[in-house]
């Protein structure tokens, strides 16, 4: 990769008559065909979501919980959208990955369908890509570049990127460009998508499983920010800022003076495919490293930062060798989808944490309810009752038997209790666990025997705000600062008549059968529950993740030697957030 000193770029000046705007707009036939194919896909396929959720919940008060969804169905709408979304692109195929990562609305089998779904369209012709570069840089692609490899490097359904060597400076850079009418399309089809949400809202209710105005303000937000380039430059120089001190890890530079709403250009990166094994291999670098190392940045952007690449797809990520194989350089590319963690949420899942410390499931469901993972009208007494036994079943296990539990069993046996409880995915939350199934993904094909759990741990401690000279100072100070908030965990709140009230409402009949520390939990909801839902194998990363943060707080509250009575009894709480998620 050349890295060579920056020159000043020589100055930007009034665009020659010879550049034709690159913007051609989309006549109003089109619009309308288009519109009518969105319109109807979209129709089609939130209905039959509604369609089978409301039939299992429906027959679930009628005291049968053994109906289930009509998989097959699913399956085949979802094969017809998914095949409708490639013809259409753009905001089709995007939506398509963003409702993959909603485990609140689909079974496993179903949202297996919607995985598949990559973001790879054939490039824009050159033609276009030149001028857009001249339209928006404001002069001629030779006065700017003294080679532009006209076949794309890579193409996506928003943009693409071609290599090209800055004439300025010999630099070599990717010219990421904008495709044709991007903007246009981004607009009628979220046109589209609301009048859709409209429609359904006049006729049914699916506040229980899906808040689909807060869908629809995420997806929004999100697309908007991954067409603007100038915020795609502000993430890459932020990302760039937090790795620079950090070994192994690499952020190409943005090239000040190149860079608008629909061009922007960075360092160009050299490097391996994170997921050509056969090449890394070859190159003798360590798989394992590599693995070591991308899970430790995002655990770090996660747990520290608060502020994240929200893409790590293999297309996304590229390892360059060191001098020996276990120094690799991990590469990250394409910044414009990120995700935050505020700091309200943060204290939401530290107050999560305290309530499994002091063994109080109210306080564990309260804060998921502020957090926004319990829909509405959901029998709260009922989502106790199941993590009250969750924490039983789990009590006893020691912290060496923590690591070696089975985490991918685990998930697989609350999957049919969690399907059941009125679970829904923030909307704020939704790329979280979509980045983060995808780094579980990637780092197991990487190295399949790479322990997520003992990754996270030193992570984990310092986002807990725990340590071994101070745990259990800074742990009480969790617990006052939640009860200076009024928030009190140890004693019910004023509001028990109304959750006693709810809990009379419903019934629960769990089974617990134990089969070494791996035994099975199952569980049924005869009443009183609505929505939510889990994918067992995205359930995986984020129920170690919890493992992890769970393991840190009892190592230093509890010494190593005893029995982590008080991290197993939490076991269920993060694993409810995490399982909740889908890449």
């Amino acid at each position: 990769m050349n890295v060579g000193a920056q020159r000043s770029v020589p100055p930007v000046r009034t665009p020659p008559p010879r550049v034709r705007a690159a913007r051609v707009r989309i006549n109003r036939l089109t619009q309308a065909i288009r519109f009518v194919r969105v319109s109807r896909l979209l129709l089609w396929t939130i209905w039959v979501i509604y369609r089978e959720r409301r039939r299992v919940l429906r027959a679930r008060e009628r005291g049968d919980p053994d109906v289930q969804p009509n998989v097959e169905l699913l399956i085949d709408v979802l094969v017809a959208f998914r095949k409708t979304a490639v013809e259409l692109g753009v905001l089709m195929i995007k939506l398509g990955q963003f409702l993959s990562s909603r485990a609140d609305l689909l079974p496993q089998r179903a949202l297996d369908v919607l995985a598949s779904l990559q973001d790879e369209v054939p490039p824009a012709p050159f033609s276009h890509v030149v001028s857009v570069i001249e339209s928006e840089l404001h002069r001629p692609v030779d006065e700017l570049f003294s080679s532009l490899e006209p076949e794309a490097a890579a193409a996506a359904s928003l943009g693409q990127v071609h290599k090209a060597v800055l004439a300025a400076t010999g630099q070599e850079v990717a010219v990421k460009v904008q495709r044709p009418n991007i903007q246009q399309l981004v607009d009628t089809d979220l046109s589209t998508i609301r009048f859709v949400i409209w429609v359904i809202s006049r006729f049914v209710d699916t506040s229980q499983f899906i808040d689909l105005m807060a869908f629809y303000r995420e997806f929004k937000r999100t697309i908007y920010e991954e067409i603007d380039y100038v915020k795609e430059a502000s993430n890459a120089r932020r990302f760039a800022e937090i790795f620079a001190d950090r070994r192994g890890i690499l952020i190409p530079r943005v090239m000040e003076g190149y860079t608008s709403r629909r061009v922007l250009v960075l360092e160009w990166v050299d490097g391996i495919k994170v997921n050509d094994y056969p090449a890394l291999e070859a190159a003798g670098i360590s798989r394992f490293e590599v693995a070591k190392r991308t899970v430790e940045a995002y655990f770090y952007q996660f747990f520290q930062i608060g502020f994240f690449h929200a893409d790590p797809h293999p297309g996304n990520i590229f390892v360059q060798p060191g001098l020996s194989g276990d120094d690799p350089t991990v590469a990250f590319v394409d910044f414009g989808m990120v995700g935050s963690l505020t700091r309200t949420t943060k204290q939401g899942l530290r107050e999560l944490f305290v309530g499994f410390v002091v063994n109080n499931p109210h306080a564990m469901v309260s804060a998921l309810n502020r957090l926004g993972f319990i829909g509405e009208g959901a029998n709260l007494g009922v989502i106790e009752r199941g993590v009250a036994l969750m924490m039983e079943h789990y009590h006893g296990i020691t912290l060496g038997e923590v690591r070696d539990l089975s985490v991918r069993d685990v998930a697989y046996e609350l999957e049919d209790l969690l399907y059941r409880q009125p679970f829904r995915i923030p909307a704020q939350f939704a790329f979280t666990g979509r980045a983060i199934g995808t780094l579980s993904g990637l780092a197991t094909g990487l190295a399949p025997d790479f322990n997520l759990v003992a990754v996270s741990i030193p992570y984990a401690q310092k986002f807990l705000g725990l340590n071994r000279d101070g745990a259990t100072q800074n742990a009480q100070q969790l617990l006052t600062q939640v009860l200076d908030a009024g928030r009190t965990l140890l004693t019910l709140p004023a509001s028990l008549e109304r959750v006693l009230t709810k809990i009379e409402a419903g019934q629960v009949e769990f089974r617990v059968a134990e089969n070494g520390r791996n035994g099975a939990l199952r569980g049924r909801i005869a009443r009183g529950t609505r929505g939510g839902g889990l994918r067992a194998s995205t359930a995986l990363p984020i129920l170690a993740i919890g493992i992890a943060s769970l393991a840190a707080g009892a190592a230093l509250i509890v010494n190593q030697d005893l029995v982590a009575g008080w991290f197993c009894l939490g076991l269920a709480g993060l694993a409810v957030v995490g399982l909740a998620f889908r890449r």
